[in-house]
């Protein structure tokens, strides 16, 4: 991995141990409660303790397909056997899409950046890629960061990636952040934010809302819902047309009209009345989970 000055911060400005980069006043940012919480929630991420107490030889650890499991929404869209010099993700993970991209879409990359608040996920990551070595002979360059600045150059990266991260990251930073995602874009440039945003007017988010409304504390996880005019009205305030002036923002195709769970309590019914809907096209925008925006021609 090569340290190379970049943007308005610079990886210089972190420290590389273990494969990941971190910055200076990580002991500050180690403090806040959005990396605790993401650091608690990446130690079991996607029955990650399963999968580490499991047989070296077991089909577990053989097969990457039930680490993942299989994304949907607009990663279905994308084209087979693409190349590109330069790709970051926003809120990586344990490198789930990447592996998805790499081993199913046969993706490829000179240069992979992930970056993302949790550590666990991230040392999760780089333990995903010496067992399934997704992007093989690409630079990674791991971040341990929040997002608001990327250490990033401008105009550097031809694709930007983000799966169901937004809808965690309060708006002003969400903002913030879709500035630094336009800044860092090629012109021409693409992104896929799949699933990223949750729908304002979903019925199971309004339940939602009103049960916070009654708390006393408020759940951080998920925030603010948005509309498809209001996602338009913030990429075009980022500046992403002038990067990559076609692209599209959709409804997903998952529907909902009442929440799965309430405080952590399952609500009996409501996965299978959820997953029955098959609303008319009228109110598929209405019913609609969430919203992905996505460049309009992938290819």
């Amino acid at each position: 991995m090569n340290q190379s000055k970049i943007g308005t911060i610079s990886l210089n400005d972190f420290q590389l141990r273990d494969g990941i980069y971190f910055p200076k006043n990580y002991e500050y940012l180690n403090s806040t409660e959005q990396k605790q919480r993401w650091d608690k929630i990446g130690e079991t991420y996607y029955g990650s303790q399963k999968i580490d107490q499991a047989e070296e030889n077991s089909q577990i650890k053989q097969d990457y397909t039930v680490l993942t499991g299989r994304p949907g929404g607009t990663w279905n869209k994308f084209p087979v056997n693409k190349s590109v010099d330069s790709i970051l993700e926003i809120g990586c993970g344990y490198g789930r899409i990447p592996l998805f991209l790499s081993n199913d879409k046969n993706l490829k990359c000179q240069k992979y950046y992930g970056i993302d608040i949790s550590e666990s996920l991230l040392r999760r990551l780089l333990k995903c890629k010496r067992e399934y070595d997704f992007f093989t002979n690409a630079d990674f360059y791991i971040i341990c960061a929040s997002a608001e600045l990327l250490p990033i150059e401008d105009n550097s990266i031809d694709l930007v990636i983000s799966n169901c991260v937004f809808m965690h990251i309060p708006e002003v930073q969400i903002r913030n952040l879709m500035g630094e995602i336009s800044r860092v874009l090629k012109p021409g440039g693409k992104f896929v934010f799949n699933h990223s945003f949750h729908n304002k007017s979903c019925p199971s988010h309004k339940i939602h809302n009103f049960i916070r409304r009654l708390s006393p504390k408020q759940n951080a996880v998920y925030l603010k819902q948005y509309s498809a005019d209001e996602i338009e009205s913030m990429l075009t305030t980022a500046g992403m047309k002038h990067k990559c002036p076609q692209y599209t923002v959709e409804p997903t195709q998952e529907y909902a009209i009442l929440p799965e769970t309430i405080k952590g309590i399952r609500v009996p019914l409501a996965k299978l009345i959820n997953r029955s809907l098959k609303p008319s096209a009228a109110m598929k925008e209405t019913l609609a989970y969430g919203y992905s925006a996505y460049s309009s021609q992938l290819n």
